[in-house]
């Protein structure tokens, strides 16, 4: 399918939100996404699942499927649920994305009891029986399709060559490579982590590195004369350093802002936030499967010990160090840049263009509130991306491979995934 056909296509299935009741189900839909948000962000809240990428997914699925039960106008993801007469959609969205907390979060279970019942107040005791049996029902059919998902096994040890150019502990950190049972884990999208493996990093002798390389160890230094301010704010913000606000918490604001500006049907709010959460999932799977291929350094190890990768136009700093922390497993390619491709283009193709306009707020503990405005979802990805080259944590090649794989994700899943009846 031509990319305009499949943008025509695209436009035709947003029903859009009319009338108090309409509204309400998208005020429902958000909501819940922004109680699973503030109950992941509780410290010590999910121990067991990476940058809370799963339990996102799985509560997003959730209240899709059981909305979807009312029209049957997509593909289910798990479940296809019957609603009884008169069952209410908030009633069954609530009861979804409630019992999926409960299960994975069951510390927090009282403030998710409390959540229910603000949603369910109001309406009908029946309509809320008919419609929590769906939502019970969509909620364990995720449950159950990722009881045995690889989450529940251990970190395997990062055995790597102790040569140039590969990963060691790096200062900040110095602690073994984490996360490395994520190229095992099951994806949401693709069935693993290999499906969009991106290109290998350059040569240390190639032009390419030493390019990339010195724009890193100059932009990316902590004490750079070169970054702008604008640049230092972003990469403390991307980080995030000051601020509440991480990165998965931006692009479900995106998904509710987009959703209210645009009047989407709550329905369509929660495909949006159902495609974007596992596209954010498999992001990571497809950017970690590639940092565990390759087993590349970080540029602080490479900057560093410049005078061993056998490239002239390199040269070694020994004490540079980066203005963020760097994370303790490989650089090559970037997290940041891979889900923020998959997930701008999952929504450049709900909303059938590129070109929408939002804001961000990023939340301020240590540091002031910050709310930067946006034209499309291409250019936040590309901010996510570069915020890691201002932070000194990665190199533009790892950035640019990180794009190529997964906006083919982003593609993949809208063309596989919750597709339109």
């Amino acid at each position: 399918m031509s990319r305009v056909v499949r943008l025509i296509v695209t436009l035709g299935v947003l029903t859009g939100s009319a009338g108090p009741a309409a509204a309400q189900q998208l005020e429902t839909v958000i909501e819940w996404n922004r109680v699973a948000l503030t109950a992941l962000a509780v410290p010590g809240a999910n121990p067991s699942t990476v940058f809370v990428t799963r339990p996102l997914a799985m509560v997003s699925v959730a209240v899709f499927d059981a909305a979807n039960a009312f029209d049957g106008g997509y593909h289910p993801y798990a479940s296809a649920p019957e609603p009884g007469d008169g069952a209410s959609r908030d009633a069954a969205v609530a009861q979804a994305a409630h019992d999926v907390l409960v299960t994975l979060l069951p510390s927090q279970r009282a403030a998710f009891d409390a959540a229910l019942a603000r949603s369910l107040a109001g309406i009908g005791d029946e309509a809320v029986r008919a419609g929590a049996a769906v939502g019970a029902a969509a909620a364990q059919a995720v449950l159950d399709l990722r009881a045995d998902d690889g989450w529940t096994r251990p970190f395997p040890a990062l055995d790597l060559p102790g040569l140039p150019g590969y990963w060691t502990p790096t200062p900040s950190a110095n602690a073994a490579a984490t996360f490395t049972n994520y190229p095992d884990v099951r994806g949401f999208i693709v069935p693993n982590g290999r499906h969009f493996i991106a290109e290998a990093p350059p040569a240390l002798t190639s032009e390419r590195y030493a390019r990339d390389f010195n724009e890193t160890k100059v932009l990316g230094a902590a004490d750079s004369a070169v970054r702008s301010a604008e640049q230092t704010l972003v990469a403390r913000l991307w980080a995030p350093v000051g601020t509440s606000t991480a990165f998965w918490h931006v692009w479900n604001q995106v998904v509710g802002y987009v959703a209210r500006s645009r009047s989407l049907s709550g329905l369509d709010a929660a495909r949006a936030y159902a495609l974007v959460n596992m596209a954010h999932h498999d992001a990571l799977m497809t950017s970690f499967t590639g940092k565990f291929l390759y087993g590349f350094w970080r540029p602080v190890t490479a900057i560093r010990q410049a005078h061993t990768d056998g490239n002239d136009a390199t040269e070694r700093d020994a004490a540079w160090t980066p203005l963020i922390p760097t994370p303790p497993y490989p650089g090559h390619p970037g997290n940041m840049a891979c889900l923020g491709a998959a997930q701008a283009r999952v929504l450049e193709r709900v909303l059938g263009r590129d070109d929408v306009p939002f804001e961000v707020t990023w939340t301020g503990t240590s540091g002031p509130t910050v709310t930067r405005a946006y034209n499309g979802f291409r250019q936040l990805a590309d901010e996510g991306g570069a915020s890691r080259i201002w932070g000194g944590i990665h190199f533009t090649f790892e950035t640019l491979a990180s794009f190529g794989s997964c906006t083919r994700l982003g593609d993949y899943a809208a063309d596989n995934v919750l597709r339109r009846r």
